[in-house]
C-alpha cells in the first residue's frame, strides 16, 4: 500500500471560499497531500477543486477578515479577564465587514463623480424677489428665501432622491457591464 506524501505549509497564506456553504470565509492551510488540501481551521478540499471553491487573499484584506490571535501561552489563564456572577453577557453585533464593500474600500485609484440631486421646490418670481430686496436688507431676503426654500422639501423627499440619484449613477457608470 503506497502512503500519501503530506506536505506542512510553513508559512500563514489565507484564502477565501468563493463557492459553497462556507462562502466568504477567511481559511489558511495546514497541510497538502496528493489529493487533499487541509485547513488549520478545519476540514479539507480535494485539490483539483481549489481554483474553483477557493481563492487566495491579499495580506491587507486578509487581515479585515481575520481575528488576531495571541502567540503568548497563558496556561493558568491568569491574563484572562475575571467575570462577575452578576454580569450579563450582551450577544454582539455581527460586525464581520462585507468582502465586496472591504475590496472597494481599500482600492488605491477610485473615480470622483458628481452625484446630482435636484429637486422640485417653488420660488417667488425674479420681480418680487427684487422688489423685497429694496424694500429690505438683502442678506435678511436671501436668509428668508432661503428658509421658504427649505421648508418646501422633507428629509423623506431628500433621501428618496438621494437613493434614486446613487441607483441612476450606478446604472449608467456600469450599464452593460
Amino acid at each position: 500500500m503506497q502512503k500519501d506524501k503530506t506536505e506542512k505549509v510553513q508559512e500563514k497564506v489565507y484564502y477565501q471560499w468563493i463557492k459553497g456553504e462556507k462562502s466568504g470565509d477567511v481559511v489558511t492551510i495546514k497541510d497538502t497531500d496528493d489529493k487533499w488540501i487541509n485547513f488549520n481551521e478545519g476540514g479539507r478540499l480535494a485539490k483539483d477543486l481549489q481554483d474553483e471553491f477557493i481563492q487566495l487573499l491579499d495580506e491587507d484584506i486578509a487581515g479585515e477578515f481575520v481575528n488576531p490571535t495571541s502567540t503568548e501561552t497563558d496556561p493558568l489563564n491568569v491574563s484572562a479577564a475575571q467575570k462577575l456572577p452578576t454580569e450579563v453577557s450582551i450577544p454582539a453585533l455581527d460586525a464581520t465587514p462585507n468582502p465586496i464593500r472591504v475590496l472597494f474600500d481599500k482600492q488605491k485609484k477610485n473615480n470622483k463623480v458628481k452625484l446630482l440631486l435636484e429637486f422640485p421646490v417653488n420660488i417667488p418670481q425674479k420681480a418680487v424677489y427684487e422688489l423685497m430686496s429694496t424694500s429690505f436688507d438683502r442678506n435678511e431676503v436671501n436668509d428668508v428665501l432661503q428658509s421658504f426654500i427649505n421648508d418646501q422639501l422633507s428629509e423623506d423627499e431628500i433621501l428618496d432622491c438621494l437613493y434614486n440619484s446613487i441607483q441612476s449613477l450606478i446604472e449608467s457608470k456600469y450599464k452593460g457591464e
